[in-house]
């Protein structure tokens, strides 16, 4: 379980990397940040499929297609869900409304594996779930949020972001199964099929980013500031977020129930404040604070009650054995 959990905070670690670099990119947009970054994880996860050719030569179109499956749920899809979801209901409300995500996975794995009782986790559950909501409504200044958008613009970006919900839900759930139904296979191996996957799906889907006006670089191919910054955020993004922070999901996916697994997401949000306030230089506001520190305490609850289960599942079962010698 510890190696599950270490495998769960790299995960979250590298994903918060995600919040931080569209800001340091200068003039290109996020739409841009992802396609550099999937083309440099696309070469990545060839590299790694060649390591693993005699591997791949055994797979079936069927192991293909479910990596495609969750690339499009975990990733490509829900990258333009949430894109969708902000254009049309304004930077306000998905984000907050995605801050449930880690929540959502965490019961809905608990409702199909029941690996611990809910009484031991619903504590863990309101406390992160109320930090998440203090950390995500404090970047917000609800007094300058002037714009009044049509009914039909929010009711859009409301349905996009309900699912993006269950588009990430789904990942969860499904992942977890494809990788129980492999247990041979290589969570590396398992993680560049998907993230190859991915990339190819991202080519199909740049025409949809241009249609949207979702490139910077389309509008003004000339002149943009941050074309560096562009090409070495998109290369630790690709392969440090993106390719590593799969292998190292599906390693905790593995070894951790989604319960805990899909609660532990939450600990990338404290990772991308924290880094955040490094980069702006400055202390968190009260509400930053209280936000942080009551999801840390949840995660740490979470992480307590689980270890405390498998103990308990631990005894009983050496009590079992004495019991039959």
């Amino acid at each position: 379980m510890t190696l599950g959990l270490l495998a769960a905070i790299a995960a979250t670690f590298s994903w918060s990397l995600l919040y931080i670099f569209p800001g340091l990119v200068g003039d290109y947009s996020l739409f841009d940040l992802a396609v550099v970054s999937y083309a440099f994880a696309g070469l990545g996860s060839l590299l790694v499929l060649f390591v693993y050719r005699s591997e791949v030569r055994q797979l079936r179109l069927s192991d293909w297609a479910c990596a495609a499956l969750l690339g499009f749920l975990g990733y490509i899809g829900y990258f333009f869900l949430i894109t969708t979801a902000v254009l049309a209901a304004g930077p306000v409300i998905p984000p907050v409304m995605m801050g449930s995500v880690p929540i959502v996975l965490a019961i809905a794995g608990n409702m199909r594996s029941s690996s611990v009782p809910w009484r031991a986790i619903a504590g863990p559950l309101l406390v992160a779930a109320l930090g998440i909501s203090l950390v995500n409504l404090s970047v917000f200044d609800f007094n300058a949020a002037k714009v009044v958008l049509p009914t039909h613009s929010i009711l859009l970006g409301l349905l996009a972001s309900l699912m993006a919900i269950g588009f990430w839900t789904g990942f969860g759930l499904l992942n977890e199964s494809a990788l129980a139904q492999r247990p041979s296979m290589s969570p590396m191996l398992w993680s560049a099929m998907l993230i190859f996957m991915c990339s190819v799906e991202m080519l199909a889907f740049i025409p949809v980013g241009l249609h949207l006006n979702l490139s910077h670089f389309a509008s003004h191919p000339s002149g943009l500031a941050g074309t560096q910054a562009l090409l070495v955020c998109g290369l630790i993004q690709g392969l440090g977020a993106t390719l590593a922070g799969a292998w190292a999901w599906s390693i905790a996916t593995r070894r951790l129930p989604l319960a805990l697994s899909g609660q532990l997401i939450a600990s990338g949000t404290i990772y991308a404040t924290t880094m955040g306030l490094l980069i702006n230089q400055r202390w968190p506001s009260p509400m930053e604070a209280l936000g942080t520190g009551l999801l840390l305490v949840g995660v740490v609850w979470a992480i307590h009650a689980f270890y405390r289960r498998q103990n308990s599942l631990a005894t009983r079962g050496g009590i079992t054995d004495l019991g039959q010698n």
